[in-house]
């Protein structure tokens, strides 16, 4: 008789306070600050966001910055091969899911920027290897055209502040407290 009296105000109490808590959570991004260096010396830094989530809806980069043309021949194929052209930057960024791929960038980029934009799940990937709130993400300056020959001056692009957005949801420390207490509680009746 006792166990089902614990058990029915246990059930209530969670009924009451709810299972979790969906919410926006920022982490800042300080190794992708500086001057991007495009590959392979393009940086990968780790991030924490020092707790566990139960779900990820979304995820977004935020990055602040400034960005420049650079020089470039033609490919000799599409532009000409012996004509200087200007070329914009953008920047790829990504993250290492055990499956699939994980994969946004910017368009391109000239002068001033502050962007925020989506992470694409791609060929079967889920959030799931973020569920304890770790990972790694990379930034890759390129050229915003593929058509290019020998490059004759690199597009430059500086981050001045960079933020990874995470909307998930997380338990709630008084449901947590409430299945400890109704543990104990049923353990007592023992």
């Amino acid at each position: 008789m006792g166990k089902i009296v614990a058990i029915s105000v246990l059930v209530v109490l969670l009924s009451i306070t709810g299972a979790a808590s969906a919410t926006i959570y920022t982490i800042e991004l300080p190794g992708l600050v500086g001057e991007l260096e495009p590959y392979p010396n393009h940086p990968t830094v780790a991030f924490d966001f020092e707790r566990s989530f139960l779900s990820i809806e979304e995820t977004r980069i935020h990055v602040i910055g400034t960005a420049s043309a650079g020089l470039a021949y033609g490919d000799g194929i599409f532009n000409p091969g012996d004509q200087l052209f200007e070329y914009l930057p953008l920047i790829e960024f990504f993250m290492y899911p055990d499956s699939g791929s994980c994969y946004t960038h910017t368009d391109s980029l000239d002068g001033l920027f502050d962007i925020e934009i989506p992470f694409a799940l791609k060929y079967g990937a889920t959030w799931d290897f973020m569920l304890d709130g770790q990972g790694q993400i990379t930034a890759n300056p390129v050229p915003d055209d593929l058509l290019l020959g020998p490059i004759v001056e690199p597009a430059s692009v500086e981050i001045f502040e960079a933020y990874l957005v995470v909307e998930g949801t997380i338990p709630e420390p008084a449901t947590l407290f409430l299945l400890a207490l109704g543990a104990v509680m049923m353990r007592r009746k023992r």
